[in-house]
């Protein structure tokens, strides 16, 4: 459920592009332009977006993103790229970014691998292979190690049934094996990383509510072993991602707001990947766990141009 405001009756792109155009004249933002540029761009969806990238370069001979890239600074300069970049593009890049750092990146990559679609997740490949020239699995296999190779590299590969048909015999037995091979502790099996890369959603889910019905316990709780073990939290974030994903990014919003200096990076991926898709349930999720409105909590945590344009993606009234 998306929380996205977008006017009945939107202009047509060529004045949306002379308006961001006049928005740049001189090449030095005049005063309230960025209030303007959120009132166009904040309040267009993906492919209202595109047509306005489109009509740009071809009425001006330019690239939208290099004029905002070359104007702006800061978060807000970060989180209006990536809104306007296309979803295909911006995971792309996301994932590509993720390889590139040194914290946090595998958490990113399986946050994509797990809630997009099996066609999305299949056009993030594609957009990876022609905007880098490697493949994605190429890239996050040479850039991990270990038991997070084990798992990231065949989440990003999935290709999962998406319907809702589940088998219940499958289930018992699949719930089985990952109480036994926890039991052992033998966490990168290759048989776990098999359910959990290759089920539909819709079986795994069936599968951990058998898991919880048979022996008493939510898998998560019983992947808690050792909680500072970080395979283990991620193993427990993928869990989370592919059968309550309103869940994960509820926690991963508050988490970067709560964080001593703020983790902008999160809270920027978070809402522009999410304000499409799922961000009525996450915010409704946030209250819940919270007891603070999520537009609350990050007017409360951001300030200017930056916070504007969040609020206006998480469907703000009055932004």
């Amino acid at each position: 459920m998306a929380t996205l405001k977008v006017p009945s009756s939107v202009p047509p792109a060529e004045e949306d592009s002379e308006q961001l155009r006049k928005a740049f004249a001189g090449n030095k933002l005049m005063e309230n332009n960025e209030a303007l540029i959120i009132q166009i761009l904040a309040h267009r969806n993906a492919a209202q977006l595109k047509l306005i990238r489109e009509t740009y370069a071809a009425t001006y001979g330019e690239d939208l993103l290099k004029d905002l890239d070359s104007e702006l600074w800061s978060d807000f300069q970060r989180a209006l790229l990536l809104w306007t970049l296309d979803p295909t593009e911006r995971d792309a890049y996301l994932v590509n970014e993720a390889n590139k750092r040194l914290t946090s990146s595998n958490w990113v990559i399986m946050e994509i691998a797990c809630t997009r679609s099996s066609n999305d997740l299949f056009l993030v490949r594609k957009e990876y292979h022609a905007r880098y020239k490697r493949s994605l699995e190429e890239d996050v296999a040479y850039h991990t190690t270990g038991d997070y190779r084990k798992l990231l590299v065949p989440l990003v590969s999935a290709f999962r049934y998406e319907g809702d048909e589940v088998n219940m015999m499958l289930a018992k037995s699949e719930a089985k094996i990952l109480h036994e091979k926890i039991c052992d502790k033998a966490y990168n099996h290759e048989e776990v990383i098999r359910i959990l890369t290759t089920r539909s959603k819709a079986q795994i889910n069936a599968t951990l509510n058998q898991y919880n019905s048979q022996f008493g316990n939510a898998i998560n709780k019983d992947l808690k072993s050792d909680p500072k073990d970080d395979y283990l939290s991620l193993l427990r974030a993928t869990i989370k991602c592919l059968t309550r994903p309103e869940k994960y990014f509820e926690k991963t919003l508050r988490l970067a707001i709560n964080k001593l200096g703020k983790d902008e990076w999160a809270l920027t991926r978070v809402v522009v990947t999410q304000a499409e898709v799922n961000m009525q349930c996450i915010k409704e999720e946030y209250h819940k766990r919270n007891s603070v409105p999520l537009e609350r909590a990050i007017a409360g945590d951001t300030s200017g141009d930056y916070e504007n344009l969040l609020l206006a993606l998480i469907g703000h009234e009055d932004a």
